[in-house]
C-alpha cells in the first residue's frame, strides 16, 4: 500500500510540475500578448496625436499700411498692398514645438525672409525681421510682436509651446503693440 502511495504521491507530483510549467508557458505568451497590444495602442495614440497637432499661423504688417509715411522709403517694396505676408494657414507640429519653431519652418517652407537672433540672457529667439521689414523700420516704436489666440505673451517665441488649435498671429506693431491689441502698459 506505501508504494501504490509514493507511486500516486509521484504521479501527482509529477502532473502538478508539468501543469505548472504550462501554465508559465501560458502567462509568458499571454503576457507577450498584452505587451504587443499595449504596444499598438500607444503606436495609434501616437498617430491620432500626430494628427491633432495643427495650429494656424499668419504674418501681417497692415499697421504700416496707416503709418507709411514713417516707413523707410527702402523698405516700401516689402510690404504687400492688402498687409498680408502669409494669411491665416493651418500646419502641423509635433510636441514640444514653439512659436518660433513654427515661424521659422514656415518661413523656410514659403521662402519667407526671417532674422533672428538667440539671445543667451533670455535663453530666447528675438525676430528682428520677416520678410525685410525690421524693428524701426517704420518708427520708433515699431517692430514685430506676436499673439497665441489673442493673447501677447510677455516672453520670448523661443519659449512659447504650441497646443492643438491654437492661433499664432506675427503682426508688425507701429507704437509697442498698442496698434494690434497688445494691452501691455509701459512703465
Amino acid at each position: 500500500m506505501r508504494k501504490n502511495f509514493r507511486k500516486i504521491l509521484g504521479c501527482l507530483t509529477l502532473l502538478f510540475l508539468l501543469t505548472s510549467c504550462g501554465g508559465m508557458t501560458n502567462s509568458s505568451e499571454i503576457t507577450k500578448l498584452e505587451t504587443k497590444e499595449t504596444q499598438q495602442e500607444k503606436q495609434q495614440t501616437n498617430k491620432q496625436n500626430v494628427e491633432k497637432n495643427t495650429c494656424t499661423v499668419s504674418i501681417e504688417c497692415s499697421t504700416i499700411l496707416n503709418n507709411e509715411k514713417e516707413l523707410k522709403a527702402s523698405k516700401k517694396e516689402f510690404v504687400p498692398s492688402d498687409g498680408w505676408i502669409l494669411e491665416p494657414i493651418e500646419v502641423k507640429y509635433e510636441t514640444g514645438d514653439t512659436v518660433y519653431d513654427i515661424l521659422a519652418r514656415v518661413c523656410k517652407e514659403k521662402k519667407i525672409q526671417l532674422d533672428a537672433n538667440y539671445t543667451p540672457l533670455y535663453s530666447a529667439y528675438y525676430v528682428k525681421g520677416i520678410n525685410q521689414l525690421y524693428e524701426f523700420d517704420c518708427g520708433e516704436r515699431s517692430g514685430w510682436t506676436y499673439s497665441v489666440n489673442g493673447y501677447f505673451p510677455n516672453y520670448g517665441c523661443s519659449k512659447y509651446e504650441v497646443s492643438d488649435g491654437d492661433v499664432i498671429e506675427w503682426r508688425y506693431t507701429c507704437d509697442l503693440g498698442k496698434d494690434v491689441g497688445d494691452e501691455f502698459e509701459e512703465e
